[in-house]
């Protein structure tokens, strides 16, 4: 039975893609930091899967510590992996920080999922065909890799939310491509999943007015489960093992932007990014 790790498994996306895979006979593990939530998730994903297989683990994203001993309990639970969803991301306006000092959507969205892989990555090497799919966005499209801000050292007046998130979602795609190169055994694909109906945009740590626009909009947005149906995609199809370190939208490849293709920047953001996670 294949083992999937899905972080922000919980609500959304993650929650569609879960049920998605459970359907397929998945053991499906949900990582959030909000024990509550997930307890329920497990629950409904169970319900909606026929699928008694589901668990969860604690996991922010936002403290390294979170994420050490999220990875520590699932070798200790578990013991194997063969796929892991980097599915759970935050967009905000407003200039936060995680627990370790770092502007808090380079270090959700990027930094958190970095430690974890890394600190998983063994175990997905022994597996038959492992795969990692991070969720990126077409948002990456106007981002650009600006160490200087991984801090927030721009300040409050000049924090600019939409270009810290596509910072982030470029990340993510920067990430895949270096993980294929250092790890040419595991299949890794990112990918945008649309613009999506969930509660990324209307939690506290934006200001009303976007929350507020963000809800009006909802309505015409993808639901959850049309959002996740390229993270199922890669996670499942024999297709997805044709190709590798691509960028998709709609269950198809496309064309990332041309910093994305960068190697050198996608070496140096691996190299920084451990150093910063250590």
């Amino acid at each position: 039975m294949q083992h999937i790790l899905i972080t922000g498994g919980n609500a959304g996306i993650g929650k569609a893609t879960a049920i998605a895979l459970a359907k397929k006979g998945a053991k499906i593990i949900i990582a959030s930091r909000n024990d509550t939530k997930a307890a329920k998730a497990v629950v409904e994903i169970k319900a909606a899967s026929k699928n008694e297989e589901i668990y969860s683990l604690n996991c922010d994203l936002a403290s390294f510590d979170s994420v050490r001993a999220c990875a520590k309990n699932y070798r200790a639970q578990f013991g194997q992996l063969d796929i892991l969803i980097n599915n759970a991301g935050l967009v905000t306006d407003k200039l936060q920080f995680t627990q370790d000092g770092f502007e808090l959507q380079i270090g959700v969205n990027h930094l958190g999922h970095f430690l974890l892989t890394t600190q998983l990555i063994d175990l997905l090497e022994q597996s038959k065909e492992p795969r990692i799919v991070n969720v990126s966005s077409k948002a990456h499209y106007n981002g650009k890799i600006n160490f200087n801000t991984f801090k927030g050292e721009v300040g409050p007046e000049k924090y600019k939310g939409m270009l810290a998130y596509a910072q982030s979602k470029l990340a993510n795609i920067l990430f895949t491509k270096e993980i294929i190169r250092r790890y040419p055994s595991i299949y890794s694909h990112s990918l945008h999943p649309g613009v999506v109906g969930t509660e990324i945009a209307q939690k506290n740590n934006n200001k009303r007015l976007w929350r507020v626009v963000w809800k009006l909009f909802s309505p015409v947005m993808l639901s959850p489960t049309k959002g996740a149906k390229t993270s199922v995609y890669l996670a499942s199809s024999p297709e997805a093992l044709k190709t590798n370190g691509k960028y998709f939208d709609k269950q198809k490849e496309v064309a990332p932007a041309e910093i994305a293709n960068n190697t050198a920047l996608a070496k140096e953001l691996w190299e920084v990014s451990e150093k910063l996670v250590s």
